[in-house]
């Protein structure tokens, strides 16, 4: 009679196997869980970051506009016409060409005739 085989009369490996398996699962997730983490924190920090050079430009654009007011004013230019020599006048008023910021009326291509 042939021996008999002792591999297969185990059967208590079974909860073993599936705590080895839950463990994995849950390793997994929990290192899923730490990179979305990080991947937050670094998102906020560059967020962060971001929002300070976007405040620090702005304040820069202020300034420079006032700058720019500052030197472009009938005041400063007149000083500048001056300092260099410049000889000139405002144009008469027949000379000037205002330009109308809204039409009268829209153009025909943006009207919907029904």
């Amino acid at each position: 009679m042939a021996r008999r085989n002792r591999k297969n009369g185990r059967t208590g490996n079974r909860p073993l196997y599936w705590s080895i398996s839950v463990c994995t699962l849950a390793a997994a997730l929990g290192m899923v869980y730490l990179h979305l983490y990080n991947t937050c924190e670094r998102l906020e920090r560059t967020n962060k970051k971001l929002e300070q050079e976007r405040t620090a430009l702005q304040e820069l654009i202020k300034r420079e506009e006032h700058s720019w007011e500052s030197l472009s004013s009938i005041r400063n230019m007149d000083a500048l016409m001056k300092q260099h020599g410049i000889a000139m006048t405002w144009p008469e008023s027949s000379r000037i060409i205002h330009i109308a910021d809204t039409p009268s009326e829209p153009p025909l291509y943006a009207q919907r005739r029904k």
